[in-house]
């Protein structure tokens, strides 16, 4: 195709309509026209990704066009705090319901298969779409059949636990009784959206508001912005920063790991390749032998707790990885840390009631209501005391609202990758009573577009508050 650049002229200088493009409005028509401001153009377009036919008088209805009120760096107190974010949480959540909701995929096909477990695994390509959202493991999936002369309506709900080389995804079913397992043409899948994350964040606002025990007072002051004394927490300072099992620490490195361990709140950043996961290793390893409790390590995603959770346990640390129950077949370079595991693989003759339930169930699926209820109990238990028994007990943020964890108090704790979460994501973790927290971020150099290589000069820094 021919462009006549000359043509698009009046367009792009002079913002004028095109008579050739679209039709030129009179001057009685103009007269007549509304006017509207970029804004409420924005909104509408906003509207138009869920209803194709809203209108500006769409925006005069009740909670359309409320803003929420903007974030800033100082708040007057927790309430003011947690009157600023909710809404935007809430925001958050309808977006990413409506995103899932969105997902469902029709005239799918499926190959069945059984997983070590005796359960039913759906194995089905779920084609990639041009948005932002993606599956991972844990995720949960409905899968349906419409019914038909073979077999009759069904549908179950399962969770992701793998996603293949061949771009198909595993889905490992709950329930396995009336699986149709004969046929594989004409199933749908869906999302299926859970609000735990966005709950947990709310419940964490609530807490901070008003909880006073929740964290200390210090803390409690730099989160809302407030000018506060600097302090120095008291304490005899190792002879050697580095830790068992762990490359030597460059001067850099000993120098956070000595910063943090003398303050309330410290943030560490550096270039990748600078051995924050090390130096965080290390300063985890030096908070558990100062004999305060245990020390919850935290990150927004899976992956970095995987890798922290690794590095701490070849300090000697007693470590507990503890996942999403959704989460739980889903494979991981740390099996053998994750509670899960390590409720299974207990030696314990006083725990063999509760293998004995466990491999009855295995084998048939489900187990009698009074049998499930003293294997749930006698799993509680035996979860609870491993927990307790744990120098280090590692998860997500998100992971840190964990039932589980309810009725545990943590003085410290360190989250990895902080600027990846939210800031009420960082909070679920910070409101299980912490008096001294270590966030830690990677930071590239301004305007750089590359990464720094393992060994160069760069180092890490750190900002004590």
């Amino acid at each position: 195709m021919n462009w006549d650049l000359s043509q698009w002229t009046p367009l792009i200088d002079d913002r004028c309509f095109l008579s050739w493009l679209v039709k030129v409005p009179s001057e009685q028509e103009q007269l007549r026209a509304r006017q509207i401001s970029a804004q409420q153009i924005n909104k509408v377009e906003e509207l138009w990704k869920t209803n194709p036919d809203a209108s500006l008088e769409d925006l005069e209805k009740p909670g359309v066009d409320d803003e929420p009120q903007p974030v800033v760096l100082k708040y007057e107190d927790a309430y003011q705090y947690q009157n600023v974010f909710a809404p935007l949480i809430k925001l958050e959540a309808d977006y990413d319901k409506m995103m899932k909701e969105s997902q469902s995929k029709d005239s799918v096909t499926v190959r069945w298969d059984i997983g070590l477990n005796k359960k039913r695994v759906a194995y089905f390509v779920f084609p990639k779409e041009d948005n932002e959202l993606r599956l991972v493991p844990g995720d949960e999936l409905r899968l349906r059949y419409s019914g038909g002369t073979s077999h009759p309506a069904w549908q179950s709900v399962g969770h992701v636990i793998k996603l293949t080389a061949q771009e198909e995804v595993a889905l490992e079913l709950r329930a396995s009784q009336g699986v149709p397992v004969e046929l594989n043409h004409g199933f749908s899948v869906d999302f299926v959206w859970k609000s735990t994350s966005f709950d947990r964040m709310q419940g964490a606002m609530k807490t901070f508001a008003v909880d006073e025990t929740s964290v200390s007072g210090y803390i409690y002051h730099h989160l809302l912005g407030h000018e506060v004394e600097h302090q120095i927490i008291r304490n005899t300072l190792p002879r050697r920063f580095g830790a068992p099992g762990l490359p030597e620490l460059n001067a850099s490195q000993v120098l956070a790991v000595k910063s943090v361990l003398q303050k309330p709140v410290s943030l560490i950043q550096g270039p990748p390749g600078t051995g924050k996961t090390v130096t965080s290793a290390a300063i985890v390893y030096h908070m558990a032998k100062q004999g305060q409790g245990q020390v919850l390590v935290c990150a927004p995603s899976n992956v970095a707790v995987d890798q922290l959770a690794e590095k701490i346990s070849s300090t000697g640390l007693k470590v507990v990885r503890l996942c999403a129950k959704s989460r739980e077949a889903v494979s991981s370079p740390v099996e053998h840390l994750t509670l899960h595991y390590q409720v299974r693989h207990l030696d314990n003759s006083e725990k063999s009631e509760m293998h004995k339930l466990q491999q009855l169930k295995d084998e048939q699926g489900e187990l009698s209501s009074s049998d499930e209820k003293k294997y749930k109990a006698l799993k509680r238990a035996t979860e609870r005391e491993i927990l307790q028994s744990a120098d280090v007990i590692c998860c997500t943020c998100v992971g840190a609202g964990d039932p589980r964890l309810s009725n545990f108090r943590f003085r410290q704790v360190l989250i990895d990758e902080s600027t990846q979460a939210t800031e009420p994501e960082c909070l679920i973790p910070l409101v299980l009573g912490v008096k001294q927290g270590c966030s830690c971020w990677r930071s590239l150099p301004t305007g750089s577009s590359h990464h720094v290589q393992k060994g160069s000069t760069s180092r890490i820094s750190t900002i004590s508050l």
